[in-house]
């Protein structure tokens, strides 16, 4: 009696680290997987709506890319475009840095596109395209701003074989 008693709790204290080592290995796996999804963060695109590039922006290219951190920095390129039927989308720098696309100003409408947003290990991607429209009979830049996690310290903007990088200041 006495060797089958000690027979099943030495079974029993087997099957206990057989147990031990099935949750270590799983809690391994686990602490993996959160760093690897810590690294990638699901962000979602937030477009920022009732805002205009200011006049006085100067364009080296046919794009400009713009990265602020506050409101000093936002102010010289962007100001408020409030009408009676617009919304003005609310910033909040304690949270967010601000990311814009502009496109130098031309008398056709062109609406940028984004087809590709994600961040990784601090990085957001962005991969857009321009659809041109009709020609007006004035001149303005095309403008897409959204806001960016502070976690972000670069910026890739994407567009056809083109990237461009800023880094958050």
């Amino acid at each position: 009696m006495k060797k089958g008693f000690i027979l099943l709790a030495f079974i029993g204290l087997f099957m206990s680290c057989e147990n031990n080592q099935t949750k270590e290995v799983q809690n391994n796996e686990q602490e993996v997987q959160q760093t690897s999804q810590e690294r990638t963060m699901v962000t979602r695109f937030e477009e920022l709506k009732g805002y205009f590039v200011k006049s006085n922006v100067v364009f080296e290219d046919d794009y400009k890319y713009v990265v602020s951190s506050n409101m000093t920095d936002f102010e010289n390129y962007f100001g408020i475009a409030k009408t009676m039927n617009n919304e003005v989308t609310a910033l909040d720098f304690e949270k967010f840095n601000v990311a814009a696309i502009i496109i130098k100003p031309s008398n056709k409408l062109r609406e940028i596109k984004v087809e590709k947003y994600t961040s990784k290990d601090g990085i957001t991607l962005v991969g857009f395209s321009v659809e041109e429209g009709e020609e007006r009979d004035f001149s303005a830049s095309s403008l897409l701003l959204f806001k960016i996690p502070k976690s972000i310290t670069n910026v890739n903007f994407e567009t056809a074989d083109i990237i461009v990088n800023i880094e958050v200041k």
